[in-house]
């Protein structure tokens, strides 16, 4: 592996970024987009590829560059998928609603991505204005708390990570078969109900 320097961008060139991913925890940002509607609270997600899914339901996020800050990291992201037309909000204090961990080999109630054992923080961020779908969003759209994606349509198991947010924030639909189980692989943040 090359001793040189990082590139300004904070992007590794493609040899040492499969070098680094194969060997070390990537640090990640996720995030929760909320707003009120007319019918309550709305979560945004993203249709995208995955890399051994398919198209499927997401949370927007990404790894963190090299010397990046996380709210830089953040709005970058969220430009990135959403569009420049958007307001973005994030919380004060910008602190992690959940931290979640992926893992590059399947295990037992885990999260999994092939590409990488990765670390996510997830924020709650409010997010408005003109969105367009770029990047890797095939498609943004609001969904009712009630009314989210069958888990099966959500990618990297995220499904798991979005009912643990809704359940900080208060938010989630009373289920009684969720009752006792354990979200593996998610830790709950300090931050408070919306």
């Amino acid at each position: 592996m090359s001793t040189a320097p990082i590139e300004s961008s904070g992007w590794l060139k493609q040899a040492e970024w499969e070098w680094v991913q194969g060997r070390v925890p990537i640090p990640c940002v996720d995030f929760v987009p909320i707003r009120t509607g007319k019918e309550g609270p709305l979560v945004g997600l993203i249709r995208r590829d995955t890399p051994h899914q398919g198209i499927r339901w997401c949370l927007i996020g990404g790894r963190v560059l090299h010397n990046e800050p996380l709210r830089a990291a953040s709005r970058r992201h969220l430009v990135e998928t959403l569009g420049d037309s958007i307001r973005i909000v994030l919380p004060r204090p910008f602190e992690p609603l959940l931290t979640t961990e992926y893992f590059s080999v399947r295990r037992k109630n885990e999260l999994y991505d092939p590409r990488q054992h990765a670390l996510a923080l997830v924020f709650l961020v409010n997010v408005g204005g003109a969105i367009q779908a770029r990047g890797e969003a095939h498609e943004f759209r609001w969904f009712r708390v009630s009314s989210l994606p069958a888990p099966r349509a959500f990618g990297f198991g995220q499904q798991r990570v979005l009912q643990s947010a809704l359940e900080r924030l208060e938010l989630a639909p009373k289920a009684p078969s969720n009752r006792g189980v354990k979200l593996a692989g998610i830790t709950r943040g300090s931050s408070g109900k919306v």
